[in-house]
């Protein structure tokens, strides 16, 4: 987020850092530099975002906190379906169970994701994979899914029998059945 408003010690400090950056720079950003000396010195808020242009807004730690818990509870799952018999899943509805990614509209969890999955090595199963949602619910059917999950960790289980997989399956319907109506 570009500050409304900057501390004249803070604009202080800024300004000596471009001053430093337009010496060791190259012409452009010399150039690039010394008008956002200037602005800081006028105090031209209205030219902030020329100064703080390349900043994104921070991603709060819930979201990296969401998405790790939605890929924990994917590693589970599809530990957990690795291990059932031809007839068990056979049974189950396992392609509504799919990683969907995340919502390129909404951002923050799209963009993080595929930071942690090209950049940081995290999450390596989904390296390659289309991380983005073609469906902007995507969200709540992970939330819901979480429900469950979340009294699975209670319960301390690790790995989930078919019915156990059938309630995931469950919340999921129920996710698709209130975005028809």
């Amino acid at each position: 987020m570009i500050p409304e408003s900057i501390p004249l010690i803070e604009r202080q400090i800024l300004i000596n850092q471009c001053k430093i950056l337009s010496f060791i720079g190259d012409e452009k950003e010399r150039e690039l530099n010394e008008k956002r000396i200037e602005i800081l010195e006028k105090g031209y808020t209205g030219l902030y975002p020329k100064v703080f242009n390349n900043l994104y807004e921070e991603v709060p730690i819930s979201v990296y906190s969401e998405i790790t818990d939605i890929m924990k509870m994917y590693r589970r799952i599809n530990d957990s379906i690795r291990t059932l018999s031809h007839a068990e899943r056979d049974l189950l509805d396992l392609a509504s169970l799919e990683f969907e990614g995340f919502d390129a509209n909404s951002g923050m969890y799209y963009y993080m994701m595929s930071y942690l999955v090209d950049r940081m090595d995290e999450h390596g199963e989904y390296r390659g994979r289309e991380l983005k949602a073609h469906d902007s619910s995507c969200m709540i059917k992970y939330n819901r899914m979480l429900s469950v999950f979340m009294e699975f960790e209670k319960l301390a289980k690790t790995h989930y029998s078919a019915s156990e997989l059938q309630k995931f399956i469950d919340e999921v319907r129920a996710t698709n059945v209130g975005n028809a109506l």
